[in-house]
């Protein structure tokens, strides 16, 4: 799609995983800038050492381009899976990257980089859109999107990202509503592709039909809905996800957990406080509770239930002498 939508100027960074004898340790692309590799993961030793919320703000902890999202998002995946081994799975996309290097085209051309990229991840490797079961957790953990080669939009577009990151060809995330999707953008031409659909090709009243099937006719995209998200963004929307999944189900401890990155990535939203406050009090835990409603209040002094919440703290308070 030829679209009039620009991103900002971003460097290609350099593919970040373990090198293997079948990683190499700088993957040339003719006409792209590409920087050598380094090993940038924890280790699985070291990755279990911390909780998925440690390593989640460890993994952020550089400049937002630098992030590896595949990394990212596997240790989102650790809230399912404590014991997850990482770097096997990242060792994974280095195979793939390596793999669709040789099917690249020689020249720097748009549309043949894509018709590459698409027939290698779900023609070669069958990575599918889980239509029949959408609604199913593991369509969004990273680690079982990969064994399984189904998934959402969000996980899909992050293994087409991951991978083109690894190249170093300029692709970005997207997120329209209810409905992610990536796009080429080399500050020539911007392209949008669908990973759900099989990456193909979609035009802007494309997209806009699609947001309308989801949302209802009267939402209106704006030229802000076509521009590229960072990182962290990807992964907020990502735990957004994963929370509305913990809480249909009453996953109360891993509701904390997500909430416990989410306030690592944006520690200054409020509500998210409250809510992890509820959950510690439905879990029978005051301490942590009582911590979160302070909090709560010190970051919105004067929010409508100040009253109310100052009452709770007072009668978990009250609770815990009883107890001592």
């Amino acid at each position: 799609m030829h679209c009039a939508q620009r991103s900002e100027t971003r460097s290609l960074i350099s593919p970040c995983a373990r090198p293997t004898s079948r990683s190499p340790q700088a993957i040339r692309y003719p006409g792209l800038r590409i920087y050598g590799c380094r090993e940038y993961c924890l280790g699985v030793s070291k990755s279990l050492q911390v909780t998925p919320s440690e390593q989640i703000e460890q993994v952020f902890a550089g400049p937002d381009h630098e992030v590896g999202l595949g990394e990212a998002a596997l240790v989102l995946a650790r809230l399912e899976y404590p014991d997850l081994d990482v770097q096997a799975h990242l060792d994974q996309f280095a195979l793939f990257a390596s793999e669709v290097e040789t099917k690249l085209p020689d020249n720097y051309e748009p549309n043949r980089i894509i018709s590459a990229l698409n027939s290698y991840l779900f023609e070669n490797l069958g990575f599918r859109g889980n239509q029949d079961d959408y609604y199913n957790p593991r369509n969004s953990f990273l680690n079982d999107v990969l064994e399984r080669r189904t998934g959402i939009p969000i996980t899909l577009s992050i293994v087409y990202l991951e991978i083109a990151r690894r190249l170093g060809l300029p692709f970005y995330g997207v997120g329209l509503p209810g409905h992610f999707i990536i796009k080429y953008d080399d500050n020539r031409r911007a392209i949008y592709l669908d990973p759900f659909h099989a990456g193909r090709v979609v035009e802007a009243e494309d997209c806009r039909q699609l947001v309308r099937d989801i949302t209802g006719p009267e939402f209106v995209l704006t030229e802000q809905h076509f521009r590229a998200v960072d990182n962290r963004s990807i992964v907020l929307r990502m735990l957004s996800n994963l929370r509305s999944i913990y809480l249909q189900t009453r996953q109360y401890r891993k509701v904390i957990g997500v909430l416990d990155m989410v306030l690592n990535l944006a520690p200054a939203v409020a509500e998210d406080y409250k809510q992890r406050a509820r959950l510690h009090h439905e879990l029978g835990q005051s301490k942590p509770a009582i911590k979160d409603l302070e909090t709560y209040l010190s970051i919105r002094p004067d929010a409508s239930d100040e009253a109310q919440v100052r009452e709770w703290i007072t009668r978990m308070r009250r609770g815990q002498a009883a107890l001592n």
